[in-house]
């Protein structure tokens, strides 16, 4: 067993290198047939009508709102609980994202709290799809609908996710996904705008190429910018294609053993999954009475950990200025002050989580691991 235990690492190995290996073997490593191909591989993932990349999940959110009109004096409702990316995308175009509570359950938004924040300003929604599992869209289209709302679904935690059999983020007007180090594939960085909608597909070509559909031509017939990939890190992406169904069936059954192992432990409650959701475990979590506690306890032992996404409306970055708070905000709070992620890489090995469980035990005097 290794010495220290990482929080996540990615799963990466001679496949990428051969797919680098063979794109500065071509010489050329800008956008090309990998990054191509890519797209194709994530249009046959996905289900979407078009699939276009971005250089990160960030982008491809302001991207999105962007090409829907977003500006200032607009409103966006944001889930209180997601990584702060999804509210500082709302403040790149100008406008100002509202802050609404997420369920108890799932931290997922809650669609219930949604109507209540919609103003004559609110021109959108952005459900995140958080810790890989699907947000109520149906729901929310049913809102979104009913109040002429755009809908910009952050899946940056959601590939290989779907709700009901649809994939997330081809749902709304526009998805986004992420290929940042830590998603359940990466290329790095990275990113991806789907849509269905031929109209908005065309318009992020023209935003993502400055301006034109086809490089090499110097003729730019609308105000774009340079939001492209390289073949470099398509190529990583295609290699992390080919191993997703791996990846995710080694996540849920690294899931299944937390679970069975520390099934005992009165201290230790897992988050709820949602049956209409197709989740994939973004993270290992756990809720526990002190997750500062535990995870000092664990990170003595070598083992990796991370707390719960601090709630955005706490943020120092936000405040009455840039951002707005729509109702009491709780759950957010209390998911913060409880979660806490484990060891979740597709690499973790047997003996590494019955360690991390074991010492979640000693933590917690008296109990102890199953001796399976």
């Amino acid at each position: 067993m290794r010495t220290t235990i990482p929080q996540f690492e990615p799963y990466l190995g001679q496949e990428e290198i051969f797919q680098v290996n063979e794109v500065l073997r071509s010489g050329w490593i800008t956008e090309g047939a990998r990054s191509q191909e890519f797209v194709k591989r994530l249009v046959a993932l996905t289900g979407a009508r078009y699939v276009s990349l971005a250089p990160n999940g960030t982008l491809a959110l302001y991207a999105a709102l962007k090409l829907l009109g977003i500006r200032e004096e607009d409103e966006v409702i944001v889930p209180d609980f997601t990584f702060l990316a999804s509210a500082t995308a709302v403040v790149l175009t100008g406008a100002t994202p509202v802050f609404v509570d997420v369920d108890s359950a799932t931290f997922n938004i809650l669609p219930e709290l949604i109507e209540p924040a919609i103003t004559k300003r609110t021109k959108a929604i952005m459900p995140v799809h958080i810790y890989g599992q699907a947000a109520k869209m149906d729901a929310i289209l049913d809102i979104a609908k009913r109040h002429n709302l755009k809908i910009v679904e952050d899946a940056a935690q959601g590939i290989g996710v779907s709700y009901k059999g649809r994939h997330v983020g081809t749902f709304g007007d526009f998805g986004c996904l992420s290929f940042f180090a830590d998603k359940t594939i990466t290329t790095g960085e990275g990113g991806a705008v789907l849509t269905n909608d031929p109209g908005l597909a065309e318009a992020h070509l023209y935003f993502r190429n400055q301006g034109r559909l086809e490089r090499g031509s110097f003729i730019h017939p609308r105000l774009g910018y340079n939001f492209r990939l390289t073949d470099v890190q398509a190529g990583i992406g295609l290699a992390q294609l080919d191993k997703l169904a791996e990846i995710v069936e080694m996540k849920r059954k690294n899931e299944h053993f937390y679970r069975e192992l520390l099934a005992e432990v009165n201290q230790v409650t897992f988050p709820t999954v949602d049956r209409d959701s197709e989740r994939v475990p973004f993270r290992v979590n756990i809720l526990v009475a002190d997750p500062e506690k535990l995870g000092g306890f664990l990170e003595a032992r070598k083992i990796g950990v991370r707390r719960f996404f601090y709630p955005i409306h706490r943020q120092p970055c936000f405040n009455g200025h840039n951002s707005r708070v729509s109702g009491v905000i709780q759950n957010s709070v209390r998911a913060f002050e409880h979660g806490l992620s484990l060891p979740s890489s597709a690499r973790l090995r047997t003996e590494e989580i019955r360690y991390v469980c074991a010492a979640i035990c000693d933590f917690f005097a008296g109990t102890h691991v199953p001796s399976r």
